[in-house]
This record gives C-alpha cells, structure tokens and sequence, in this order.
C-alpha cells in the first residue's frame, strides 16, 4: 500500500474527531475519541511495516527504532492514557466497545510489533552481545561522562530519570524547543546489561573500570574503581573525578526556596540531579506507568526552569538510566520461559535477566557478555519473561529489547538574548504560534450555508507552538455577518491532509450586495496576534421565506467544526 493511502486511511478517522474537538460536550467523550485517532495511527503504521522487520544489522535497527518505529510506542502509550481516561467517564454506551478495541490495540502492539520487531532485533544482536556484550557502532552508556560531562568544559547539570525511555523523551524534547529559547539536540546511547537501575546509574558515574562484588545476602554491587555505586554513594564518586561536583535529588530540592537550593551549587562544575517518576510509579501499579511518564515530562521540564532561571545554567544532559517494556493484557504461557538453571548456579535473577556462575548453560536465553568475567549472563528473547514468584509481569526492565536498551541523551542549550548563537539565528530559536491559511481557492459565496478549507502552515514542534483561531464573517463596516468557528491548529503530523480542516459558515440573513467588499477574518484567540483577513464577494439570490426562517433557526447555535 502506498504511503497516500495509508495517509487516507488515517486522515478518514481524523476528520469526524476535528469536526467534534470544537462542539459543546466534546471533554465528556474526548477520551474514545482520542483513542480511536491513536488506534488508526497504530493501523497506518501496521500498513506500512506490514511485510515485517527484517534489517540486518543491528546498528541499522537501532537507526530505525530511534528514528520511525518508537512511533509505534508512542501510539500505544497515547491509547491506553486515552482508555485508562475512559474507565473513570463510565459511559454505558461506549464502555464494553472501546474494551474490544483495547483487545485489539494489544493483539497489534504486544504480538505483531513487539513479537515481530523483537524478533529481528534479537537475531542481529545476538552474536554482538554474545561477543562484546554491546552494540556494535552505536554510543554507549557508559561512555557518557567521559564523551559529555568531562569533555563539557563548563558547568554542566545532568538530570537522569529512573526509567525514562527513549519515545517519551522524543515528546520533552519536542516540548522544550517549542516552550523555551533553547537550542535541543536528542540522542541515544546503548543501556549497560543488565538494563536495571543500580547498573544504569553506575554506567552513568565517571569510571576507568566498572567491576561487581557480592553483599553478603549474595546480591551483586556494582563498582567505579573500587567505589560504591550506590544512591548514598554517588556523591563521593563524582567529587573522586572533579571536586567540584554535587549529587541531588530532584525530590529535595524541587520543594525548597531559591536561595537554599542554590546554595547547593554554588561553585560546582558538575551537578546531577536524580529523578524518579515512572519506575517509583510501578512500584504503587503497573497501570500509573504511562501517566507517570506525562507527570514525568512535567517534572523535568521544571527541573530545567529551575536550572536556567535559579541556578543560571545553559547546559544540560536529559538522560535515564534504562527504558522499559509495558504491556497492558495478562500475558500468555508462551510468553515465558524458565530459566532451567540449578538454584545453587544462580546469582541474580530478574523478569527479564539472569546472572550466573561460570559455565552455566540455561535454553532459550540468549548469552550476554557480562561486564565481570567471573559471571555468565543472559536474557530472554524479544519481550519474554522468565518465569519467578511474584507480580510485575506487565512492567519491566533488564533485558535486551529496544525498548528497554535505548536510553535517550538529550543536550539542551538555553540561550540567552545576548549569546551570539540567538542573534545570528533569532528566526530558528523564537517559538512562534502555527498559522492557518485558507485553502480554498474561490473567493466566492452563493450560498447562505457554505464550506470552506483551510490548512495548518507548520506543524507544531521546534520553534512552533499550538495556536486556536476563531474564524468569521465582516462586512466593510467590521460588522459580524457569520457565525464564528473555532480552528484547534495543534497537528505534529505530516504537512499533508492531515493538516486541512473543512469548516462551515452560516450567513446571517441579511441583504448582501454583490458588488459590495466583505472579509473572512482568521483571529488569534489569544488576541496577542494582527488578525488576518481574506476578501470575498457574496451573489445571494433573494432568498425565499421559507429558507430564511430555515437560516434564522440554524444561526444562533453556534457551529465549531
């Protein structure tokens, strides 16, 4: 099928929930609508990746998920925020339908996208990890102080989000071009196996060597240089490599006045901030993992305001210390497996990893070099896992998928007024409302009830913010002859239909001269921008009784399409 068509596909669904965003009533059902709209991009992307995953080589997969298939994640995070929503409006008419539709939102993200996708990832990874146990060619976690922090040259903030994945850092990255004067840049390196926090958070610490050491309840304790990686031990650590280093917590500082938390960093080089959002939601439900992930975004994004405004920073480092994988249903038998490794063999055991002594040989893992030669390592194929006592089979983190291995790296850079970067490229950096332009290319009316098209210019994102516009009719005088129409110009999309509105007007029934001058006006509804007007001649002939008393009964109630 071709991309046109897909695009058809997903447009057919748009335009019925455009046509509703704007009418009275719509926030009561606005959840199955958004849902709906979320499922029909879960579609389009079906069709277009419907002959499979199949690249063969493991950099060139990492290439696409961080540049086309995240999309699919987001999709599915977007759904299932929109039916959690529905689950508390409580419709009787629509409840037990958008639960079939859930049933089949899961059967294409957790069987085609995950199964397929996994697939293809897990057989060209396989012998890399087996070998190096990394990704060939792609950034590594554990190289981020040294290639980021240490190489910065001036004061640098690193904020690191426990298990913020790679497709919900897309939209704060998005978020942050468009809300600040900031140039943003977002990356990825590969998470350090296994993908859990107390190895994530230690890759992400300034360290020549990396080496494990068992406590004495037998648990693993990762080390940078012989130093304690642990939460009460990172401080110590940083200061190790640069004295003028501060390790802080987002939750303590976010609720303390200016000058005391300033005081934290006064004089520091280099200042990370740790912040838990979306793995402390799990711990409460798996469910709250994806709202948590928007209160993440929020959070984050307050965390830079502080940085920028209080502590008079311009660079930052947005990154986590591994993703995860969620899936909403109850998962079947197949997809888990035991580990078939004696007790006495196994070291740490988790969903989705395994740590052994030397030589053992579980089935249907797949071998990991692990970064202590003294252990052996392994993880499931594609989301699968293995099977333990306990709960949090939907959420979880440890293994090798995309989903969990792709840790986001965001550099962001506040630029002030006065820095050379904002002046010579003022137009790229100042954020902007979207505008909207009429389609239609007759400036014509002949009728009293007529439509019209119109078009979104830019699509939201970077230095382009969401913008609604009332639409209406004036004749010479500035006299309002139409009904007002609300446009909600927010598409991140494409620049193709799914950026047009059809929107229709409703005449006052008023004699109108044909060779008179009346204007379509495009208006901010902020009120903060120059209304724009388009001219149009209006040839009515008279209209009869009957019509007129048809329009006076239609004209008051107001249209927003």
């Amino acid at each position: 099928m071709t991309r046109s068509k897909q695009m058809k596909h997903k447009v057919k669904v748009q335009v019925p929930v455009e046509k509703r965003r704007t009418l009275a009533g719509y926030e009561d059902v606005e959840c199955y609508y958004e849902g709906i709209l979320q499922v029909a991009k879960m579609q389009s992307f079906f069709l277009e990746h419907s002959a499979g995953f199949h690249t063969v080589e493991a950099r060139n997969v990492w290439k696409e998920y961080t540049e086309d298939y995240y999309y699919m994640d987001t999709y599915y995070r977007q759904y299932h925020l929109a039916f959690g929503k529905s689950l508390t409006v409580g419709n009787d008419h629509l409840d037990d339908l958008f639960k079939q539709v859930t049933d089949t939102v899961e059967g294409l993200y957790t069987h085609w996208f995950l199964g397929e996708l996994g697939k293809n990832w897990s057989e060209v990874c396989a012998d890399e990890l087996a070998k190096y146990g990394r990704i060939m060619e792609v950034a590594q976690q554990v190289d981020f102080y040294n290639q980021n922090v240490k190489s910065e040259g001036n004061r640098v903030f690193v904020i690191i989000s426990d298990a913020f994945c790679y497709e919900v850092a897309v939209s704060l990255a998005e978020q942050l071009r468009s809300e600040t004067q900031s140039k943003v840049t977002l990356g990825s390196c590969a998470g350090i196996f296994p993908t859990v926090t107390k190895f994530g958070m230690a890759a992400l610490l300034p360290h020549k060597q990396l080496t494990v050491s068992e406590r004495s309840n037998g648990d693993l304790q990762i080390l940078a240089d012989g130093m304690s990686t642990d939460a009460g031990n990172r401080d110590k650590v940083l200061k190790a490599a640069n004295s003028n280093s501060v390790a802080l917590k987002y939750k303590d500082i976010a609720p303390m006045k200016r000058a005391e938390r300033s005081a934290f960093v006064k004089g520091m080089d280099v200042v990370y901030i740790y912040h838990d959002k979306v793995d402390e939601a799990s711990h409460t439900s798996d469910s709250m993992v994806f709202p948590a992930c928007d209160d993440a975004i929020e959070e984050i994004k307050n965390m830079v305001r502080i940085i920028r405004n209080d502590f008079g920073g311009t660079r930052v480092y947005i990154t986590a210390d591994h993703g995860f994988l969620y899936t909403y249903s109850p998962l079947s038998e197949d997809a888990k497996v035991d580990k078939t490794t004696p007790s006495e063999q196994d070291v740490e055991i988790d969903r989705r990893y395994l740590i052994t002594r030397k030589g053992a040989t579980p089935d249907y893992l797949l071998p990991v070099k692990f970064m202590d030669a003294g252990y052996d390592a392994f993880a499931p194929r594609e989301s699968v896992r293995i099977k333990k006592k306990g709960g949090g089979l939907n959420f979880v983190h440890g293994g090798i998928s995309l989903q969990e291995m792709v840790v986001p790296v965001i550099e962001y850079h506040y630029l002030r007024n006065d820095s050379k970067a904002y002046q010579r490229n003022k137009a790229t950096y100042d954020t902007k409302p979207v505008e909207v332009g009429l389609l239609s290319a007759s400036r014509k009316i002949s009728n009293m009830i007529f439509s019209l098209n119109f078009y979104q210019k830019d699509v939201v994102g970077d230095n382009r913010s969401a913008a609604n516009y009332l639409l209406y009719f004036v004749d010479s005088d500035g006299k309002q002859i139409s009904d007002t129409v609300k446009i909600i110009a927010d598409k991140t999309g494409d620049k193709g239909q799914e950026c047009t509105f059809r929107c229709s007007f409703n005449l006052k029934s008023l004699k109108y001269d044909n060779r008179a001058s009346y204007y379509l006006v495009i208006a901010d509804e902020t009120g903060l921008q120059m209304p724009k007007k388009e001219a149009f001649r209006i040839d009515i002939a008279l209209p009869s009784m009957s019509l007129i008393f048809s329009v006076k009964g239609l004209f008051g109630r107001s249209r927003k399409e």
